[in-house]
Parts: structure tokens; C-alpha cells; sequence
């Protein structure tokens, strides 16, 4: 699960290889099995993600 720092959790899964992306506060969201970095609004906020 994926966790936005306004609290928002949510399970997102990568468009290229399909597992589960990682969240992190310096990176954003990202893939650890194919490296792909991805950019969403967030829900919760609706700012970057």
C-alpha cells in the first residue's frame, strides 16, 4: 500500500509490469521491480503525489 504524507493510503499497481508500487518521500511513487517512476494526484489531497 501506498501512503501519501496527508495520510492517504492506497493500494496502486504499476502499469508496466503490474506489482505494486512503493512510496517515498524523496521519490514519489515507484516501481522497485521496473524502475518506473509515476506521477498521480492524490485523492485524498488532490495535490502530487
Amino acid at each position: 500500500m501506498a501512503r501519501h504524507e496527508c495520510g492517504f493510503e492506497a493500494p496502486i499497481h504499476c502499469k508496466k509490469c503490474g506489482r505494486p508500487l512503493d512510496s517515498n518521500e524523496r521519490t514519489g511513487l515507484f516501481c522497485p521491480h521496473c524502475g518506473r517512476r509515476v506521477s498521480i494526484l492524490c485523492p485524498g489531497c488532490g495535490r502530487l503525489w
